[in-house]
């Protein structure tokens, strides 16, 4: 009871300073920067064996028990496997054997950066043509609701109610109002617009968006191998002294529609025309 009570409240303290780096982070507005330090955490990648990037995804993927999420490393290869995996292929039981080294922690999700973007165009009204030989006017009907989506590094897609836990703050973030992913917000206006001749004209909308980068990040709670002179267990990542690990090139980027202070999706509004074929059109 006492392993379990002291796992809990070091997950809350990986929570908690994931909060605060989320916080800290929407000061870098620039643009994608590296994410060296997040969390307080130690890049692996390109120092042990393997594929770290897919290690730590697959690792974090597991679902969480009430001691954490367990994963077996073999040293000489590389090669990673989930704690079920490990007793399927390599030992029946939990226990580190040669090349294998086993340990358990806690995955959070530190904020690395954030930025602005602009999103995609879209129509959000349907087209309205002018057949005629002169100018026309028309009321145009548009409609908009905020987007917000998630993409991983490495790996399968994420699903959107793991983006939700990990961007609406459930697993480690505060945001301002421009984070999209607590709140939604949709618009319908109405606009008169002059129609060319021979033309059709529709409205377009361009979300301004924020995207906030996430590393993944795994806080040993020990660490464990055996090489032949009986069972070994620290509490740093191959002792060496840190406890808290990630992967530079595994990340997840969170994308949100930005929201104004009146709660009104923020973006740009335009008129765009296409010409009609003159066959059709009034001489």
């Amino acid at each position: 009871m006492r392993s379990v009570l002291k796992s809990a409240l070091k997950k809350s303290a990986l929570v908690a300073a994931s909060t605060a780096l989320a916080v800290s982070g929407l000061m870098t507005v620039a643009g994608p920067a590296q994410a060296a330090g997040s969390g307080g955490a130690t890049n692996i990648r390109g120092v042990d064996p393997g594929n770290t990037d897919s290690m730590i995804e697959r690792l974090c993927n597991q679902e969480t028990s009430l001691t954490g999420v367990y994963g077996a490393l073999n040293v000489d290869t590389g090669e990673f496997k989930t704690h079920d995996e490990y007793l399927r292929d390599v030992f029946g039981l939990w226990e580190p054997a040669g090349p294998w080294e086993l340990f358990r922690g806690w995955c959070g999700y530190a904020q690395a950066s954030t930025w602005s973007t602009k999103g995609t165009a879209v129509r959000t009204s349907p087209w309205i043509g002018n057949r005629g030989s002169k100018d026309d006017k028309e009321t145009f009907v548009s409609s908009y609701g905020t987007k917000t989506f998630a993409k991983k590094s490495v790996g399968a897609s994420i699903s959107l109610s793991a983006a939700k836990s990990i961007f609406s703050g459930t697993a480690g973030g505060s945001f301002t109002y421009e984070w999209g992913w607590e709140k939604s917000s949709s618009f319908e206006r109405r606009s008169e617009k002059t129609i060319p001749p021979c033309t059709q004209v529709a409205v377009t909308w361009t979300p301004y968006q924020r995207v906030v980068r996430v590393n993944p990040v795994f806080y040993v709670e020990d660490y464990q191998w055996n090489k032949g002179n009986g069972r070994k267990t620290v509490h740093s990542w191959r002792d060496r002294g840190y406890q808290t690990i990630y992967s530079y090139g595994y990340y997840i980027d969170g994308t949100s529609d930005k929201l104004l202070p009146n709660g009104q999706p923020d973006g740009r509004e335009d008129k765009v025309e296409e010409k009609l074929d003159p066959k059709t059109c009034a001489q």
